[in-house]
């Protein structure tokens, strides 16, 4: 039985959650009796006390400490912003948040980098952590989103008893033109981690494929004005500050509501406040779940719009509002979606 403990057990309880899965994983097999008996009799070698103490002093937002240089076993909260730097700085992934879709598999909505051995560490759809499975997986490094930690979702005191804690974010203060400096967030975490190289690389992929698709983008999408947003059950969430219009910004794009200055990131609509977005030659709108697609389609607000009666409405995954160079080169393959959409229908 699977035992799923959220962040009101309470210390003394823990106390004897960890002892007792500690026990069990270390005494539970004649492997693990052997691991005793060979550290009592020889102890622990030079090697092993160098890797432990192979650190790096890190700080990012309100989180500062020591993380290991070269993690062996690194285990994911969330499964998007978290995971997706996990992967940049290539580190073994062991194990997953995965809030959005239960029956998938960790990091499958990065074409080619599904995850096949990856544990998952909660239950889809709650941010309860399952400590037992946590513990099971071992990790020498849990990644953590900077909101996550900040708003305590995983119980963070208790996930740093486990193992040194890695916070990541995707954004640090807009530079000039670009509401979210994703690049330069990247760039501050990995040169912390003395993993700048790995970083460099991912951002000039996702700069050479920008370079390959702007012309074209600007082309078909250039002058029109594109709302982006997320579909809602009760109406639609616009985005005006966030990785997608940074991206849609790279290309030369005109993004309606944009505001660099906004820190809520974004204003909603009513279903009957949806003739907001008339001026709108495009929308791009990320859908949380079936439900809310189904109830904006039916309302004439938004059947009256005139991106909707043109058919210029794309539908994309509730996950790429986040993130580095590999959700960025995503939302490119979106924009290009969008530009032959735009294409067929005039």
């Amino acid at each position: 039985m699977t035992l799923v403990l959220d962040t009101q057990v309470t210390d003394s309880e823990w106390a004897q959650i960890v002892d007792r899965i500690s026990r069990r994983r270390f005494f539970g097999g004649a492997a693990g009796v052997a691991a005793a008996l060979a550290l009592s009799a020889c102890g622990t070698s030079d090697a092993e006390s160098d890797s432990a103490s192979d650190t790096l002093p890190y700080t990012w937002g309100e989180f500062s400490g020591d993380v290991p240089r070269d993690p062996k076993r690194v285990v994911v909260l969330d499964g998007r912003v978290d995971l997706e730097f996990a992967m940049m700085m290539d580190y073994p992934i062991v194990g997953s948040g995965n809030f959005w879709f239960p029956d998938a598999k960790a990091g499958f909505q990065f074409p080619g980098r599904t995850i096949e051995d990856a544990s998952f560490v909660n239950v889809a759809g709650d941010f309860s952590t399952n400590f037992e499975a946590l513990l099971a997986l071992e990790p020498d490094l849990i990644v953590i989103t900077a909101i996550g930690y900040t708003s305590d979702w995983y119980g963070t005191e208790r996930l740093s008893s486990i193992a040194p804690l890695l916070v990541v974010g995707d954004d640090v203060e807009p530079i000039a033109g670009h509401p979210v400096d994703w690049r330069g967030a990247l760039m501050a975490q990995a040169s912390q981690l003395d993993r700048v190289a790995i970083a460099e690389a991912s951002i000039a992929e996702y700069d050479d494929k920008l370079a390959r698709l702007r012309p074209m983008l600007q082309e078909k999408l250039g002058g029109k004005k594109i709302v982006l947003g997320v579909q809602t059950p009760t109406g639609f969430l616009v985005h005006q500050r966030n990785l997608r219009i940074s991206v849609a910004i790279d290309a030369g794009l005109d993004v309606l509501f944009r505001d660099d200055d906004n820190a809520e990131n974004s204003f909603e609509l009513s279903f009957e406040q949806l003739d907001t977005l008339a001026p709108a030659d495009v929308i791009i709108a990320q859908a949380r779940d079936q439900e809310a697609l189904d109830a904006i389609k039916t309302q004439p607000t938004w059947q009256r719009l005139p991106a909707v009666q043109a058919g210029n409405v794309l539908t994309s995954d509730a996950r790429y509002n986040q993130g580095f160079a590999l959700t960025a080169a995503i939302f490119l393959d979106v924009l290009e979606e969008a530009a032959g959409r735009i294409t067929a229908g005039q």
